[in-house]
């Protein structure tokens, strides 16, 4: 039998229990691993585990090799410019934030146990045979935690009890728990459904000038246990909803003789049962449950426990919190006191080297089990070995890891949360017991993909590139995208999209059956919903004259309406592109000059030539619908597909596939300050957000300049700047035809004369074509 251990040990070190997670410390980690190694051996799963140990040994074999192979010379070398970079990243360290993070307690397996008590004092775990999601306290005292396969889970725990899924009362309740984050930071970052992060810093301000009112809050009685007192016959609202207000208002509140030290010892003995209070809730109509009134100071700490008390009285779940001057910190903070409690590192960098000298690495966010075993093979258990082992660091990791490691001894991390707007992707992924029937597989990337544009709608957001994620039943990951031809967030699009992809998957293994345990959707290149853009193309077509208008905003809606193409459309249009540009403004200007000076001796030659040009223009502006009417109706036309570890991309042309269109994107600085467009498509052009630290942005084209030019919108601009001078050269071009042809215009010694051009004409049909 120790034989086989010592074999067992070796093969399932990636499988290992991992006893870092809060509620699993003191375990017998080597009977666990050996329950672990006997169920999942000869599974898939102990399989696809064995190629990645054995993968890992290998890379660890070449790690040993090049660490032997360093010089004394190499190794000072190294250490130099660790120390180097120490001394940078101390420079730019910034501890002027406080950053909060709220971590819910077992969140799937707490709201199962809420709304079935019978499950509280059992083990329990949220998920299937194939996985957990998540399990109980009482279950991880047996080893049974989250990522685990159920079959496992009921190895070391027998009686635990499994509860399927149900993301949809889960969600819910997330959203109940975003609602009370968003009133201490609008900007909070959610994580997942049951974490987020949360900067505190303008709140604190606001805080300290607050009154005593304010920080006032209803708190249910509590049982010795410390849990919410709950009776089926009284109101389960939230009170600070519900019944606050009428509190708050009480004359007997509303004093000034008691001071602050004194406030909640005067606010314990108030008997409000002699109170004109409502008896019974207007939502529920049930009877309001007793309750007491709790004062909350103004710093940090009370800030995050009133937050938490709030999330408790509204959703009967706890919560824990970390809270410290950066993500990462707060991140491990949160975990230190868990279930229901709260630890803080104080903005002080002795405290934060001290905190950091013992914690183990495998505590930092970003090292999992395989980076564990990198380190571990250098002798590095915890984070102050990094800093003892820089030199050999520097040699061993690529510089992104390596500066990451210097900044983990330091216990630095970010300070800004992601925005909304600044979020690059949002997915949403199952796994679930093996799957194989192709109508089940379409049938769950459908459920996949109207999950995920709920998201997007209810983040306001949109996306181009649709990514579908699969795991087959031999834990082979394979990953397939592709881009949309528009952003969108509208869930038929995106099914449509993906069924492609999967459809690629399933007819890719015809002679068997594609068998997946786990299926992901995800949206990325993403914008904010309002910010749509209007093809050149709708700008061909508008029928109204720029009217001006009174008050303009930043933001400016568009119809679209065909009318046949004249010359009045066509110069309103130049003028759009005109407008805000200085390079064309005086080209354009002296253009206008030209055509007043034209109009009175303008030949019939002339008026053929123009009439050419213009039946050229309608030639673009066919096609273009045409590859339109083909966006709208198969906007999920696959352009591009990318497979893990497959480099091959299939592109498809134009005419099999959509236009090459030309985007319009309004700037902030546009001067339509006193003209509005009517009857374009169906946009809207959106200023762009100047970030907090602003940096000027030129274009290279005509010379623009913004503050923090995104980088998809500077695209988009210089493809218009270069359509523009195209345009611009068309009607030079035209204007100066009787230089090339046998056609004359009668000499006005009144024109400006235009320098012959000595490049290759262009037509519009073959620059368009």
């Amino acid at each position: 039998m120790s034989k086989l251990t010592a074999q067992g040990s070796s093969l399932i070190s990636t499988m290992a229990i991992n006893d870092n997670k809060a509620g699993m410390e003191g375990l017998n980690k080597e009977k666990i691993n050996q329950i672990i190694f006997e169920a999942s051996k000869g599974s898939k799963f102990f399989e696809n585990e064995q190629k990645k140990e054995e993968q890992l040994n290998q890379k660890i074999l070449e790690q040993q090799i090049l660490i032997s192979s360093l010089s004394s010379a190499m190794l000072f070398h190294g250490l130099k410019e660790a120390d180097e970079l120490i001394e940078k990243l101390k420079a730019c360290q910034d501890l002027s934030h406080t950053i909060v993070h709220v971590d819910m307690d077992a969140f799937y397996a707490a709201v199962e146990m809420r709304d079935d008590p019978r499950l509280k004092d059992k083990p329990m775990a949220v998920g299937g045979m194939s996985m957990l999601s998540t399990s109980n306290y009482i279950a991880r005292k047996y080893g049974v935690r989250a990522a685990m396969p159920g079959f496992i889970a009921l190895k070391l725990c027998p009686n635990l009890v499994l509860v399927e899924p149900n993301f949809t009362k889960y969600t819910a309740v997330s959203q109940e728990i975003r609602e009370i984050f968003a009133q201490y930071d609008p900007n909070f970052s959610p994580m997942s459904l049951d974490e987020a992060y949360l900067d505190l810093t303008e709140h604190l301000i606001y805080r300290r000038g607050s009154s005593n009112l304010c920080r006032i809050f209803l708190l249910r009685l509590k049982t010795d246990n410390s849990s919410i007192v709950v009776n089926d016959l009284e109101c389960t609202c939230d009170l600070n909803a519900v019944l606050r207000p009428s509190v708050i208002n009480l004359e007997e509140l509303k004093i000034n003789s008691v001071s602050s030290e004194n406030l909640q010892e005067y606010l314990n003995s108030l008997d409000f049962s002699n109170f004109n209070l409502p008896k019974d809730c207007q939502v529920c109509n049930k009877k309001l449950p007793p309750f007491s009134l709790k004062l909350y100071d103004t710093t940090v700490e009370d800030a995050v426990l009133e937050m938490r008390n709030r999330i408790e009285q509204r959703t009967f779940l706890t919560a824990s919190a970390g809270i410290a001057p950066n993500t990462m910190l707060a991140k491990v903070c949160s975990d230190r006191n868990k279930p229901n409690g709260q630890f803080q590192i104080h903005p002080d960098v002795q405290e934060i080297e001290e905190f950091m000298k013992n914690l183990p690495i495998r505590k930092i966010s970003g090292i999992g089990k395989v980076t564990e075993k990198l380190l571990g093979s250098l002798n590095i258990s915890l984070c102050s070995d990094l800093y003892k082992q820089r030199a050999l660091l520097y040699h061993a990791f690529s510089s992104l890891t390596f500066q990451y490691f210097m900044k983990i001894t330091l216990g630095m991390g970010s300070t800004s949360l992601e925005k909304d707007e600044e979020r690059k992707s949002l997915s949403t992924e199952r796994t679930f017991a093996e799957i194989s029937d192709p109508a089940q597989l379409y049938e769950k990337c459908a459920e996949l993909c109207q999950h995920l544009a709920k998201d997007l709608n209810e983040e306001q957001l949109m996306g181009k590139t649709v990514s579908l994620k699969i795991k087959t039943i031999s834990f082979e990951i394979k990953t397939r995208s592709h881009t949309l031809q528009c952003y969108t967030n509208d869930e038929k699009i995106i099914f449509n999209a993906a069924k492609q992809l999967l459809k690629v998957e399933i007819d890719s293994v015809k002679q068997s059956l594609l068998r997946l345990r786990l299926m992901g959707v995800r949206m990325s290149k993403l914008v904010p919903q309002a910010s749509n853009q209007v093809s050149i193309v709708s700008l061909f077509h508008q029928s109204n004259r720029l009217t001006s208008t009174a008050n303009r905003t930043n933001t400016h809606n568009f119809n679209i309406q065909k009318t046949d193409f004249d010359e009045k459309d066509f110069s309103t249009s130049i003028n759009i592109l005109e407008a805000n540009d200085p390079v064309l403004e005086s080209t354009m200007t002296t253009r206008h000059s030209q055509k007043s000076l034209f109009q009175k001796t303008q030949s019939p030659q002339k008026k053929s030539i123009e009439s050419g040009m213009k039946n050229s223009i309608m030639k673009f502006v066919s096609k273009s619908e045409r590859c339109s009417d083909k966006i709208a109706n198969n906007c999920y036309v696959e352009s591009n597909i990318k497979v893990e570890n497959n480099n091959n991309l299939r592109n498809l042309d134009c005419e099999n596939s959509s236009s090459t269109s030309l985007k319009l994107q309004s700037n902030s600085k546009s001067n339509f300050s006193n003209a509005t467009m009517q009857n374009v498509s169906q946009a809207t052009l959106i200023s762009s957000v100047e970030s907090k630290q602003k940096t000027f942005i030129r274009c290279p084209v005509c010379g623009q300049q913004k503050f923090d030019w995104p980088l998809d919108q500077l695209n988009q601009h210089m493809d218009l700047c270069l359509s523009r001078k195209t345009i611009k050269t068309i009607l030079q071009d035209d204007k100066n035809s009787n230089k090339r042809g046998a056609v004359q215009v009668e000499n006005d010694d009144s024109l400006p004369s235009v320098p012959k051009r000595k490049k290759t004409q262009i037509a519009v049909d073959s620059y368009f074509k």
